[in-house]
């Protein structure tokens, strides 16, 4: 019994390793037209497909996050252009966002800083 306890707390562990290496190949990347940092784990995350679509003439439209402020309505999409999409090493889209202050009273809302797509689809435009 002491070594099947052993070893799941084994295999906890390098589950637990694992998974919080799973996003380092956001850190060092930068969006390929501002040259902003895309930053880290905690500022990059994968996208669930709903909530990404395809614009006709190239780039994405992308669902915006939740509001800082929960009383506020929700602002909608995002527009991603092509040259500013790059290439995701496991065909699943990710997005970066920061918190940014919008006006003097300290009122907060997100921005994001770097897109991912899907290396199979067409709107990507070069890769960093």
């Amino acid at each position: 019994m002491k070594h099947s306890r052993t070893g799941i707390a084994s295999l906890i562990w390098l589950v637990l390793i694992v998974g919080a290496d799973a996003h380092d190949w956001y850190t060092d990347k930068t969006d390929p037209v501002l040259h902003w940092k895309c930053c880290g784990k905690r500022d990059c995350h994968a996208l669930h497909a709903d909530d990404v679509r395809q614009a006709e003439g190239g780039g994405y439209f992308v669902k915006q996050p939740q509001p800082y402020y929960r009383n506020d309505p929700p602002t909608g999409e995002w527009f991603i252009p092509s040259e500013r999409v790059q290439a995701a090493p496991d065909n699943r889209y990710h997005i970066c966002e920061t918190l940014v202050p919008t006006n003097r009273e300290g009122k907060i809302t997100m921005r994001w800083m770097c897109f991912f797509a899907p290396m199979s689809t067409s709107s990507i435009g070069r890769s960093h």
